[in-house]
């Protein structure tokens, strides 16, 4: 590791901890290494009072030069050498907090902040070593939000496109689910104790063909394997309306967060939705283009009758027919 030196005199100067600058906030951070340096803009207090501060760290043959000086009675001159270094330490933690907190902040699906989690796991900066644990806790949180907002987007989702199926709602099919299963684990005594039960596949989304299935996704904590659970389930062959129903038991701790399972199953019905249209017209098509083709048929036969109004003619005081 580089060796750091200031790059002004070292001999101590008075006043001034690097305890005392509280309440940063990094503003702006500029990376110029290959240029020979890095610059940062925060705000802060300094000694209670509020100020901004403007750090540079600047590359030299014997490693790098630090200067840190601030707006109001310049902190440069009021600190020792091992306090602004102390400092450092304070100001660059903020800078990988912040860096990461906007970024945790953006995220957009689950999927993304599995990739964020596995980025903080792998990044062994020492700084983000100093303050990940609010990063975690943010994380978390993100995925919190993101997750009751994919639940509930999925299933407006399916109330929306669902196709009733014997007169019966998505709604009213999940609980006849629901009720089959519980009673399942009340009759093979299995812990297991359901979270959600959500209908999933073509028909959540309306893209079913006559022979799908009823496919249902049951979220649930407990001891019982997934794979014993699904045959306990299954066992029955349980229909609704004569259509088979395919119910899919899911824990956190094998197959993940239902969230996560869905996000996953919108993406896929996504692709299959986009498939279905390639292969056929949708009704709405097929009635719009016998529309097209009846009124083609209609304006060909206007033409007819009028090229044979305009090949009647009179001549000599009588009608005469034009033959084409």
């Amino acid at each position: 590791m580089e060796e750091r030196i200031l790059t002004e005199n070292t001999e101590e100067k008075i006043s001034v901890t690097a305890e005392e600058v509280t309440d940063i906030r990094l503003t702006q951070a500029g990376y110029y290494w290959d240029a020979g340096y890095n610059e940062f803009d925060f705000i802060c207090k300094i000694e209670g009072v509020e100020d901004k501060i403007h750090m540079v760290q600047q590359r030299h043959d014997e490693g790098y030069g630090l200067v840190i000086r601030s707006e109001k009675d310049d902190i440069w001159d009021r600190i020792s050498g091992s306090e602004a270094f102390r400092l450092e330490e304070k100001l660059l933690d903020e800078v990988q907090y912040r860096s990461y907190h906007d970024r945790i902040e953006k995220l957009t699906s689950l999927s993304n902040c599995r990739e964020m989690y596995y980025e903080l796991m792998e990044n062994d900066n020492h700084n983000l070593r100093n303050v990940i644990g609010n990063l975690w806790m943010e994380l978390r949180e993100k995925e919190d939000q993101l997750a009751v907002s994919v639940i509930s987007d999925f299933r407006k989702k399916t109330m929306e496109q669902f196709h009733s199926v014997d007169g019966m709602s998505v709604g009213e099919i999940e609980e006849m689910v629901s009720y089959y299963v519980k009673a399942k684990i009340i009759k093979n005594d299995l812990d297991a104790q359901v979270e959600n039960v959500i209908l999933s596949g073509s028909r959540c989304r309306g893209i079913e063909k006559s022979c799908s299935d009823l496919d249902i996704v049951v979220d649930y904590k407990g001891t019982v394997r997934e794979d014993d659970f699904f045959n306990i389930v299954h066992e029955d062959d349980f229909k609704i309306a004569g259509i088979a129903v395919d119910i899919n038991p899911i824990t956190e701790d094998k197959t993940g967060l239902l969230a996560e399972y869905l996000e996953s199953a919108e993406q896929y019905l996504k692709e299959k939705a986009q498939e279905r249209k390639l292969e056929k017209p949708s009704v709405r098509e097929k009635i719009k283009q016998a529309k097209q083709i009846t009124q083609e048929k209609k304006k060909v036969n206007i033409e007819k009758s009028k090229k044979l109004k305009d090949s009647r003619f009179i001549s000599d005081g009588g009608w005469c027919m034009r033959v084409y």
